[in-house]
């Protein structure tokens, strides 16, 4: 196996990540995952375009190369399991960098928010476009399932969040979800995910800014790589998220809607809100900027943004915005 070049994106079952000591790509351009702690799935997936970062982009991601090898090696089954990946204590080879000094001043409260409307209006729709066999949510959460996530990441949420899990526990189809195509999390995977970047972050010795990022708008969201107080709303497969920013830089809001992960260099506000969000989604959806069905190709998602045309949400949503690309 060709070790020279490579980095290979890592998620556990059902997209359950060790977010940052993954992912570059292999030679070609073209990525793996692997699947469980117990078995492993290698896919290689057709390249995407966000995936064609440049020399800067990858040599950034090198500083987890230990890792990515060891990775690789897992992968040609010289190595028992992708959990012994967490032993690994990588150490950057990047100059130090200075962490950026937060402007002064306090961000814009959590809305209180009534989303029973919008969940109403995503019913309506998604029983009228989406196949019900293929795109299939989860039952509700239960208060104790929530007390319990609220335990685990030591933050209270806010009631529309709640109303959103008491709605559906999310799902568990990481191909078919219903945020075009990204599946919104049951709260057992969020809390993963949530768990595995709090490890990374222990890997970098606390230091959020270890590998450096950007925010748009400026000064809305923190420009860290690595941030506790996100909490993963979606997951898009390959380690990033669209997901709830509870420590908003002075010009944002606590509780807003925001892209981050692996490959969001820049941080981007997707909306002031929880239900801010969902009503932009359904927006979207009932005004028909939506595509179900796609070219002959095999593609990730077949449920995607008609205008842009993008393959990737995250990317489209961006152009939709007006925000800059994911890459610094």
């Amino acid at each position: 196996m060709v070790i020279s070049g490579i980095s290979v994106c890592y998620e556990g079952n059902h997209g359950q990540p060790l977010p940052a000591r993954l992912g570059l790509r292999l030679n070609g351009g073209k990525r793996i995952r692997a699947e469980t702690c117990d078995a492993f799935r290698a896919c290689v997936a057709a390249p995407i375009n966000r995936a064609g970062m440049s020399v800067k982009d990858r040599s950034r991601r090198n500083v987890l190369i230990g890792a990515s090898i060891f990775a690789a090696l897992s992968l040609a089954g010289l190595l028992p399991t992708m959990c012994a990946m967490r032993q690994i204590r990588t150490k950057s080879t990047m100059a130090e960098t200075s962490r950026p000094k937060r402007p002064p001043g306090q961000a814009k409260p959590l809305l209180e928010e009534d989303i029973a409307p919008v969940l109403a209006r995503l019913d309506a729709w998604y029983a009228a476009h989406l196949p019900p066999d293929k795109y299939v949510f989860n039952p509700p959460a239960t208060d104790a399932q929530l007390d319990a996530f609220e335990r685990l990441i030591g933050l209270k949420m806010p009631r529309a969040y709640r109303d959103l899990y008491r709605w559906h526990d999310g799902e568990n189809d990481d191909r078919r979800g219903h945020i075009y195509g990204h599946p919104l999390l049951p709260l057992h995977q969020a809390g993963a995910q949530w768990k595995a970047w709090v490890d990374v972050l222990a890997d970098f010795g606390g230091n959020r800014y270890e590998i450096p990022g950007g925010a748009w708008p400026e000064h809305a969201v923190d420009p860290a790589y690595i941030n506790p107080r996100w909490i993963p709303l979606t997951h898009d497969g390959s380690g990033n998220h669209i997901g709830l920013d509870f420590d908003p830089w002075p010009s944002g809001h606590v509780g807003q809607v925001i892209l981050f992960g692996r490959d969001e260099d820049v941080k981007a506000v997707l909306a002031e809100s929880v239900g801010k969000f969902l009503e932009w989604i359904a927006g979207l959806l009932e005004s028909g900027n939506f595509r179900l069905e796609a070219a002959e190709e095999p593609v990730l998602r077949r449920f995607r943004l008609k205008a842009p045309p993008s393959n990737d949400f995250h990317e489209g949503a961006r152009s939709l915005l007006g925000a800059p690309g994911p890459f610094l």
